[in-house]
């Protein structure tokens, strides 16, 4: 997308580039559409409203983050002299591009160049002039507004509705799932398809560094058994900064026939460390013929017999450089009142050698509202829980492996009133979700379906 003769905008690699010195820099998912629009109105005043759309569609933002935007955007374009955003204030920006052969031929026709200039002057001053008057006129009605507005907030505090209003919305402010990136990758002699997520608020930072992946599983060994050679692959893979974690299906074509993917999270700065993928496996054995989950998710009441309860069920293991994997016994079960809307429970049961005879255990439970967004042809669902009640248990004393999930569940669950959960990947038989464990961790799950 061509900005200036010598500037333009690469739409498949989302980069500002300056075809002069090859100079290239990343852009944001808002970033390039706030630019694309205001590309596409070059020389006029775009209102913040707008910018906001084309930026974060369907989403509700606080001011700033278009503040933020553009100043990333003026920092970006800083080496380009022909360039200006303009700050119109109360109203939106404005991209303006500086006619620069009319600029050197000043002393030659100053007087076409000031006429021109003074017609753009004139434009803005009459945008700026039907705003005024918009906005004189919306003022007539402040005062009636403000009363109607402040029996409303009165009505829904006493009902309790504004304390799930103002939930809801600062839910709506999380970040979301922005790219999800595929690249193939050879493992087990098996082409294998690797989808790297990312959230819009990590996505500059992240984008930028190097697919730690293939690194990581070029220290897996001993696997020939596990992961047969003659089974495709697929993994989904997430780095939060603390924590790295991998979700792979062994055995996938179209959909995932695996009954048990394997669910593998490490500390992300941690050294590579070593992982024989047979020791685990045999490990996993030992320690899934316990089920250590107690807590029985499949027994939503309902006098209606239709109604078919969701059922997700998934192993998660934490490995270091020691011996003791951290093992969490994850369960995720949900009804759906209509097509957007219904009840979660979410339990997990975390174990390790020490915990054996005694586990940390949590729960939580409330409605949920459902938001479906398209990333990269992927659908992604956004689960915005309303949590209502929680439970927790936590022994007398915890290794120092599992105490780096112990740490996140109390800083990042019991904390919180609302949760957001993701789903990223959905067939028959499975799903891939991004739960609150270690941090937000990936999780690919067999799925169940129950009739009520």
């Amino acid at each position: 997308m061509k900005i200036t003769e010598f500037l333009i905008i690469d739409l498949d690699a989302r980069d500002l580039v300056d075809l002069k010195t090859s100079e290239r820099h990343a852009l944001s998912l808002a970033e390039l559409e706030v630019l694309k629009c205001l590309v596409n109105h070059v020389g006029e005043v775009v209102s913040k409203e707008q910018l906001n759309i084309a930026g974060w569609p369907g989403r509700i933002v606080a001011p700033s983050s278009l503040t933020q935007c553009m100043s990333s955007l003026r920092k970006k374009l800083i080496s380009q002299t022909d360039i200006e955003l303009k700050n119109i204030p109360r109203y939106g920006y404005s991209l303006c591009i500086v006619d620069e052969n009319n600029a050197n031929a000043e002393d030659k026709s100053v007087e076409p160049a000031s006429e021109k200039q003074q017609a753009y002057t004139n434009n803005i001053d009459n945008k700026l002039t039907d705003r005024r008057a918009t906005v004189n006129y919306r003022n007539r009605f402040t005062w009636a507004a403000s009363v109607v507005m402040m029996g409303l907030i009165i009505t829904l505090h006493f009902t309790g509705g504004l304390k799930k209003a103002v939930n809801y919305l600062s839910l709506l402010t999380e970040p979301q799932v922005a790219a999800i990136t595929t690249h193939n990758l050879e493992f087990a002699h098996t082409s294998s398809l690797v989808n790297k997520v990312f959230l819009d608020s990590q996505l500059n930072e992240a984008s930028q560094k190097t697919n730690s992946l293939d690194q990581l599983i070029a220290n897996w060994f001993n696997y020939e058994s596990v992961l047969p050679a003659s089974s495709e692959k697929q993994l989904f893979t997430y780095d939060n900064g603390y924590y790295e974690s991998v979700a792979l299906c062994n055995d996938f074509e179209s959909t995932c026939s695996d009954k048990q993917p394997l669910n593998l999270v490490r500390t992300a700065d941690a050294p590579l460390a070593p992982l024989d993928i047979q020791w685990l496996a045999d490990t996993k054995l030992r320690m899934e013929q316990v089920t250590y989950n107690k807590i029985l998710l499949d027994q939503f009441e309902s006098d209606d017999k239709g109604i078919v309860e969701d059922v997700y069920r998934a192993d998660v293991y934490y490995y270091s450089d020691t011996k003791n994997v951290v093992r969490a016994d994850v369960r995720l079960s949900m009804i759906f009142d209509a097509n957007n809307r219904g009840k979660l429970v979410a339990a997990a049961c975390i174990t390790d050698d020490m915990l054996r005879e005694i586990s940390i255990r949590y729960q939580f439970s409330g409605d949920f509202k459902l938001n479906k967004s398209v990333v990269d042809g992927k659908v992604v669902k956004t689960f915005l829980v309303d949590v209502d009640e929680y439970s927790f248990t936590s022994p007398q004393e915890v290794s120092k492996e599992s105490a780096t999930i112990y740490r996140e569940i109390r800083k990042n669950v019991l904390q919180n009133e609302q949760m957001v959960i993701r789903q990223v990947y959905q067939d028959e038989d499975s799903g891939v979700w991004m739960l609150p464990l270690w941090g937000e961790t990936m999780v690919w799950a067999h799925r169940e379906q129950v009739s009520l």
